[in-house]
């Protein structure tokens, strides 16, 4: 698709956030000892302001994610057990679950939590809703500027999501949401070539976790 550049002049950038985000909180209640928790992305919020950048960009409205979306690069058991909380868990179908969820599959933390690791914290509450959030406003903003409706967007979302593989949370991460929003991205709009750029070096859990064809990975490592 061939775009005018008089046209890119006149796109702003979009800039998408949900405060229901910030609920993704370890149990325990210190944040300080977690090194992803809320403030981070408050902290990113209010720099925007400060710096006049937020009045700039357009804001998108942030959505949550649907099951589906999240299957297309994950596993159904992956995608019910963190997309899904004790409120509404109850309707679906506990034979795709393979029993009821119980604290037996989250570890109990020094800090007194629960989560998949020491960094990967899980509020049975609030964190599956802030997931789906976190997944779905990267892929609404991905979608409008691939659309031509945006020039770019920032995404300033929480828990992240690039570690996460097909069956497994890992490195603060349920849902990687790269993947999903690239196959997406593929799928719906038949976009061609995609590159992701990865600021800080790790392994490719990208690529272990989807099987999206002609996704360009580019890592950059600043550290």
């Amino acid at each position: 698709m061939l775009i005018n550049s008089s046209y890119l002049l006149c796109l702003s950038a979009g800039l998408v956030y949900d405060s229901l985000m910030l609920k993704h909180q370890c149990v325990c209640g210190n944040a300080h000892i977690h090194p992803e928790h809320a403030g981070r992305v408050q902290s990113i919020w209010s720099r925007l302001q400060e710096t006049g950048l937020l009045n700039r960009c357009e804001r998108i409205r942030g959505r949550k994610a649907s099951l589906d979306e999240i299957q297309s690069v994950h596993s159904e058991f992956h995608t019910l057990l963190y997309g899904t909380s004790p409120l509404n868990r109850h309707k679906l179908d506990h034979k795709k679950l393979l029993g009821p969820i119980s604290q037996n599959m989250y570890a109990v933390l020094p800090c007194g939590g629960i989560g998949v690791d020491s960094d990967t914290v899980w509020n049975e509450v609030h964190s599956s809703a802030a997931v789906r959030m976190a997944v779905g406003s990267v892929i609404e903003l991905a979608f409008k500027v691939a659309a031509g409706e945006l020039k770019n967007g920032f995404a300033v979302v929480r828990p992240p999501g690039h570690h996460a593989e097909e069956s497994t949370a890992m490195g603060f991460c349920f849902f990687n949401s790269v993947a999903i929003t690239a196959k997406l991205l593929q799928q719906k709009l038949g976009v061609g070539n995609i590159l992701i750029v990865d600021w800080v070096r790790s392994t490719n859990q990208i690529t272990n976790s989807t099987t999206t064809d002609n996704i360009l990975l580019l890592y950059i490592d600043f550290n």
